[in-house]
């Protein structure tokens, strides 16, 4: 299996290695990207609910935070 792959490698001209080392990279770039908005979406939703409540209900109603 390597052994194909390898020759196969070597038989793909400069450009088209190229290519696909930049497909990798994107690809792993890309990765990289989803996981950090997976990550912090939760905080964003979150925090956004909160400065919404605050600004719309606690704020015109101070009897609440008493």
């Amino acid at each position: 299996m390597v052994e194909k792959i390898t020759s196969y490698w070597q038989e793909l001209t400069d450009d088209n290695r190229l290519l696909i080392k930049q497909i990798g990279i994107a690809s792993v770039a890309l990765y990289v990207v989803f996981q950090f908005v997976g990550l912090l979406l939760p905080f964003v939703i979150t925090g956004y609910t909160c400065y919404w409540v605050y600004k719309n209900i606690l704020v015109e109603n101070p009897r609440v935070m008493k």
